[in-house]
């Protein structure tokens, strides 16, 4: 009995020096990770922060300045200018993942080389679909109820500005360098908003706002020159002599994936704005996009740990690190930050709303909380697949795409009120969430069972 009690006590002393040493793993792990997530999410949210401040000032003025009716026109503008420019945000993404693979292995040359080929190809690009808009700028005017084709022609002549200044964007934000990128965001936003009352004030109304944010944009794209040159002219860490040479093939096969990923978001973000205006009163949907855009208060929150999660795994998976905590945290991070915001939305929407737009857009202030809880779904939605594309797993596409189509067509077939519209975005939102967290799950089933083994071994750990 004494020997196996000293037997005993050994054993529980052994175990109880795992579980601390096992501690002590975890905690350093977590230390490195999240130090370097928020430190580096500090510069963005801080850079995003600002900028959104000058953007919800902007949406704000806007609304008091035109009014209901012609703020819902801009609006819906600016959102089905978003959905087109998903090209853009798909570019972004794959300049932002090779610049950032590039960067890591030392390969400035090609970095010069990744910027030419993309600026030259977007530039066609925004002519093309430039031309294609001009054709078709009456019919378009007509399905979102709008009167006069000229703000749509401005819009998509911003096109062109819009695209380029996505590959300064990508290489900005996939070799790191957050303080520019931050700066950069600033710079629009506060020439959109000083532009923007100077138009609308002088009597160019929905031409004046969208005006504005074309000339921001290209005045913005000038200053990501500037700050792209110091990055484009440094020397190669490698000393190779031979000309880069990209794998095209690899490219658009990446490519692909990123733009329709990219589109399925813009869609989810934008897509219930546009469809209210067509099928709702003009001040209704004028009243639905200021409640949308202050709901959309928690994604300029939560963008920046998005921002800079996906360079850092990009970077993470070239060298061959571990990055599941990482993504651990950024989600953790996400949700705790949508959670701080819609529970102001669920105390007081109609004092948010009032403040912020106006009297005059309370009429909806009941539904702020719902739409809050679109938007955190949207965010956490939003994160998973920047994940899925730094590790180029593609799985999620089909479901996002399914999801998002049986909610159109249901919004189409049945709309009887907004808040009826905003329960069908909250329940597929839902469903998305469950399925791709769940598949995330999923293909970590071996990590999670030697965890619950309690043979898990950290280090090795994807």
């Amino acid at each position: 009995m004494i020997f196996q009690s000293i037997i005993t006590k050994a054993k529980l002393r052994n175990q109880a020096l795992d579980l601390a040493a096992l501690s002590a793993k975890v905690k350093g792990a977590m230390s490195s990770s999240a130090k370097k997530l928020l430190s580096s999410s500090s510069i963005v949210f801080g850079g995003t922060l600002i900028a959104s401040f000058f953007s919800y000032l902007f949406n704000m003025i806007m609304g008091r300045m035109l009014g209901p009716a012609q703020y819902g026109e801009m609006t819906a503008i600016f959102s089905f200018l978003t959905i087109i420019s998903v090209i853009g945000g798909g570019i972004l993404t794959v300049t932002m993942r090779y610049s950032g693979e590039l960067y890591a292995l030392g390969e400035y040359r090609a970095l010069r080389k990744l910027f030419r080929i993309f600026s030259r190809y977007i530039f066609i690009l925004a002519a093309g679909l430039f031309l294609v808009g001009l054709v078709f700028s009456k019919v378009i005017g007509r399905f979102l109820t709008i009167d006069q084709i000229s703000p749509l022609i401005l819009a998509f002549a911003g096109l062109f500005f819009s695209f380029l200044i996505v590959v300064s964007r990508g290489i900005l934000q996939g070799t790191q360098r957050f303080v520019p990128l931050s700066f950069l965001g600033i710079l629009e936003m506060i020439l959109r908003l000083t532009l923007g009352i100077a138009l609308v004030w002088l009597g160019f109304s929905v031409s004046g706002a969208i005006g504005a944010g074309v000339l921001a944009t290209a005045i913005a794209y000038g200053y990501s020159l500037v700050s792209l040159r110091k990055i484009l002219a440094s020397r190669d860490k490698t000393g190779k002599k031979e000309a880069f040479r990209f794998d095209k093939k690899e490219i658009i096969n990446y490519s692909l994936p990123a733009l329709l990923a990219s589109f399925l978001l813009v869609l989810a973000l934008n897509v219930d704005v546009i469809l209210v205006k067509h099928y709702f009163p003009a001040d209704e949907a004028g009243t639905y996009a200021a409640v949308s855009t202050i709901a959309k208060i928690i994604t300029y929150a939560t963008t920046p740990i998005v921002a800079v999660m996906f360079p850092m795994i990009a970077e993470q998976r070239t060298i061959g690190q571990k990055h599941y905590r990482l993504f651990l945290f950024s989600l953790l991070f996400t949700l705790l930050g949508s959670l701080v915001i819609l529970g102001i939305y669920i105390v007081m929407p109609a004092k948010v709303i009032g403040l912020l737009y106006g009297q005059s857009y309370t009429g909806l202030h009941y539904i702020l909380p719902e739409i809050g809880m679109v938007v955190l779904l949207y965010s956490l939605i939003s994160l998973i697949v920047s994940y899925y594309l730094a590790v180029r797993n593609f799985f999620f596409l089909w479901v996002f795409g399914l999801v998002m189509a049986v909610e159109i067509v249901a919004i189409t077939l049945w709309h009887p009120s907004i808040l009826a519209v905003v329960r069908i975005l909250i329940v597929s939102l839902c469903l998305l969430f469950i399925q791709m967290i769940g598949y995330y799950l999923y293909t970590k089933k071996e990590q999670l069972s030697a965890v619950i083994r309690g043979d898990y071994d950290f280090d090795e750990a994807s």
